[in-house]
């Protein structure tokens, strides 16, 4: 026998550490898998943390993307405008003595 290789008690007495309970029948092991099985990932608090930081992150990014891409039209737009030349008359300074 390999040292990878454990007994089928010493399976079951793993399984019954992880699982926190005791497995005597094959109806012990279904009921465990089916309970594994109905968990979802999203009823873990750590992961509802995870998925609300990612949300707001990537709100968060939409907003910075919209924001540059209007002052970026808004440059594009003002570059854009025709140049328009006024001419102010003034007058040459008087020194009055």
């Amino acid at each position: 026998m390999q040292n990878n290789e454990l007994s089928r008690e010493e399976l079951i007495e793993h399984l019954e550490q992880a699982s926190g309970r005791r497995i005597r029948t094959r109806e012990d092991i279904k009921a465990y898998l089916d309970e594994v099985a109905a968990r979802k990932a999203t009823d873990d608090p750590s992961v509802r943390r995870w998925q609300q930081a990612k949300t707001i992150t990537l709100i968060g990014l939409a907003t910075v993307a919209f924001v540059q891409y209007y002052m970026m039209d808004v440059m594009v737009q003002i570059l854009s405008l025709r140049e328009t030349t006024v001419f102010v008359p003034t007058s040459a300074p008087t020194e009055k003595s």
